[in-house]
């Protein structure tokens, strides 16, 4: 007779033991690979060997102070600052060689511009005195006005004035505007002509004036030298429309004077040639 034998294992600590120790070889296969970070050309330990070398390099880095605060130089270049609190820009100096005399003593002016908190650009001097004192003073801005304007000889003229508050200089360009309506005959000649002659005479010239003037508070007298151009030519007319031929081509050096006025903003201006025998009249834009 077979006599079949069946242990019986009630619940107790030693069941937990007996499991565990089943469970154990099957949880060590299964862990997962470092390989599968570093694609098996690293080992673990050479991967912490570079974390800790990394570690340490960031460590030792010799890094200046400079970074978190950076040096202030004298030409402000590291300033976080605005235009207007930045310090003056120093720009060629016309007096260098010229020293003045003021309540300080010798002195040599240096120009150079500043921006306001409005952000409108502005000119100073410095004076640097003998004793190292240094003084700014603050200048009015540069007086400017252009325009256009009109003769009674049929001319067309385009002026600009530039200057302080005691002299300017001012530029001045008259041309004619009429043009020449006839069939023109470059070649042609007085004593080859057969068709009756005009009494007028067509001209055309140009003329540019240069000069300067002084200020009288919002008054201002100029006298300007011009260089110009004069063009002639004879004109007449046949059944068939007017012609025109060359009768002279000169050039010319004249004078003018004139007055300018300023109000706001606008400017009148006021010019007269006695040697071409013409008067002028424009009006144009200031700055002040």
């Amino acid at each position: 007779m077979e006599m079949e034998c069946y242990i019986y294992i009630k619940d107790s600590p030693m069941k937990s033991i007996i499991t565990l120790l089943v469970l154990l070889p099957t949880l060590a296969f299964s862990q997962v690979s470092t390989w599968r970070t570093t694609g098996g050309s690293v080992s673990p330990n050479t991967t912490t060997q570079q974390v800790q070398q990394s570690t340490t390099q960031r460590n030792d880095l010799n890094v200046s102070g400079w970074r978190a605060n950076p040096p202030i130089d004298k030409n402000g270049s590291y300033k976080q600052q605005t235009d207007y609190q930045r310090p003056p820009r120093i720009i060629f100096n016309p007096y260098s060689t010229f020293p003045y005399y003021g309540p300080y003593g010798w002195y040599n002016p240096t120009m150079y511009y500043w921006n306001d908190v409005y952000g409108y650009r502005n000119r100073a001097r410095v004076y640097h005195y003998e004793g190292g004192r240094v003084d700014t003073v603050r200048l009015k801005p540069i007086y400017t006005s252009f325009g256009i304007g009109h003769t009674n000889n049929k001319q067309a003229s385009y002026w600009g004035a530039i200057g302080g508050n005691k002299g300017y200089f001012i530029i001045d360009y008259v041309m004619t505007y009429d043009i020449d309506r006839n069939q023109y005959f470059p070649y042609g000649q007085i004593n080859n002509v057969d068709f009756p002659l005009s009494k007028n005479d067509f001209k055309k010239e140009s003329t540019l004036y240069m000069g300067g003037g002084k200020r009288i508070g919002k008054l201002g007298i100029h006298g300007m030298v011009g260089f110009g151009k004069e063009i002639v030519r004879w004109q007449g007319k046949d059944d068939l429309g007017g012609i025109s031929f060359p009768k002279s081509n000169s050039i010319f050096t004249t004078f003018k004077i004139g007055l300018i006025r300023d109000f706001k903003f606008v400017t009148l201006k006021l010019d007269t040639d006695p040697i071409r025998g013409y008067t002028q009249i424009g009006i144009g834009l200031n700055n002040k």
